[in-house]
């Protein structure tokens, strides 16, 4: 479960932007690292790919969680996709 939760940070997408992510080419040293938001607990940064998370619409994001890192349970207003680009733990 906690797995599942860690997951739920790591790509907030709406179903419109998955398919369209194979156009999308970004490469990591290009991605702007900030930190997450003050609700999380610190030590997470995030870096958008595409489109505005303060706004409706959809938006990609990118997360770098430490080792160890745990994110309380939450909700989202909106649906999302998500995808485990590695896991040190599982």
């Amino acid at each position: 479960m906690k797995k599942t939760v860690v997951a739920a940070l790591l790509l907030a997408a709406l179903p419109s932007v998955a398919s369209a992510m194979d156009k999308i080419a970004v490469q990591p040293n290009a991605l702007k690292w900030g930190p997450a938001p003050a609700s999380l607990p610190p030590g997470a940064q995030l870096a958008v790919v595409t489109g505005d998370p303060g706004k409706d619409g959809p938006y990609v994001i990118r997360a770098r969680l430490p080792a160890g890192y745990k994110i309380p349970p939450h909700t989202h207003p909106t649906a999302e996709n998500v995808t485990v680009l590695r896991c040190w733990q599982c």
